[in-house]
């Protein structure tokens, strides 16, 4: 069940749209990322590219757009997620149509968005997290705000309350008509929702909440990451057809490149990439996902981890409940 209330019952800032929203949208991915804790997960890797499921996490944001018929877009980042560019750049050949775009000053998540609607003629703006898995239709919410006619969609999540009252919480997922950003001030840093919303409230446009069955998971440290990994593992394992180039065997799913040995004990759900390496007498328990060209010595046991590229689990190891960062080595 889907739910549209108004924030400012104020009047249509134009009629329901009848151009397809699809084609007239472009896809904002907030990227940036601050080095808060600075743990030792933080320092793996910059947070847009971590590899959940055995892909970098802002695949799942493109991905997410794709399904909408987004083919457009922009990654903002800032100077903690250059490495996000670089990535781009060598898959351009596969993005052809997407940009990115660096917080220099910083500017803060609507500041970003208000500088790619100046850059862009897109009519219409989907805003959603780099450092997040989409679980939402935003197919569905696109159609939602074509139909309503507003300047922007906040979508939010209900949360009871004990007083008996229901908060709506946002998850950090918009949609911005063009026109109504680019009469906005661009100067000096923006927050979405403590800035850009109340500005264009106060400029008398209409701004809709869309409540959907769908949200974020959001990935702030290896507790939330492994979540985050587990829910992709065990829905890819629970799917009716198995990926591309990867073998079912029950709940396991383990990639043509893979080598198994037959006596490797596999209690799924689990996930094993391409190039991975499972010696005999090994134990896997899932949700586990194994990564590109990884070894699994004999007799080592992985149980609810996420082990990532190149790495080994050497000969009589255990590993449990644990993330296993690129090119590490357990004795």
């Amino acid at each position: 069940m889907v739910a549209t209330t108004d924030l400012q019952r104020a009047p249509l800032s134009g009629a329901p749209r009848d151009e397809p929203s699809s084609t007239r949208a472009s896809g904002v991915i907030l990227a940036g990322t601050y080095p808060w804790s600075n743990s030792r997960f933080d320092r793996l890797l910059t947070r847009p590219l971590i590899p959940v499921a055995n892909r970098p996490l802002i695949g799942y944001a493109l991905s997410s757009l794709r399904r909408a018929g987004i083919a457009r877009g922009t990654i903002c980042g800032n100077r903690n997620t250059r490495a996000v560019g670089a990535w781009l750049e060598s898959h351009r050949g596969e993005e052809p149509d997407l940009s990115y775009l660096e917080d220099p000053m910083p500017r803060g998540s609507a500041g970003c968005v208000l500088d790619v609607a100046a850059a862009e003629n897109s009519r219409t703006f989907v805003v959603t997290n780099g450092t997040a898995i989409p679980n939402l239709d935003l197919s569905a919410l696109l159609k939602s705000h074509q139909t309503s006619g507003a300047d922007a969609t906040v979508v939010v999540y209900s949360e009871p309350r004990s007083s008996g009252h229901v908060s709506r919480i946002p998850v950090g997922v918009y949609v911005f008509e063009g026109d109504a950003l680019r009469t906005l001030p661009r100067q000096g840093f923006l927050d979405i929702k403590e800035h850009l919303i109340p500005m264009l409230v106060r400029d008398g446009g209409r701004v809709v909440t869309y409540e959907g069955s769908g949200t974020l998971l959001p990935i702030w440290n290896h507790q939330t990451y492994l979540a985050a990994n587990e829910f992709v593992v065990e829905s890819m394992a629970s799917s009716v057809e198995a990926p591309d180039g990867y073998e079912r065997r029950g709940d396991v799913l383990i990639h043509d490149d893979a080598s198994v040995a037959d006596d490797v004990v596999l209690a799924g759900p689990i996930l094993i990439a391409a190039g991975a390496t499972v010696r005999s007498g090994a134990v896997l328990i899932g949700p586990t996902s194994i990564g590109l060209d990884v070894t699994v010595e004999a007799g080592a046991l992985v149980s609810r981890s996420a082990v990532w590229r190149r790495s080994s689990i050497r000969a009589g190891a255990c590993v449990d409940r644990a993330v296993i960062g690129d090119d590490s080595v357990v004795d």
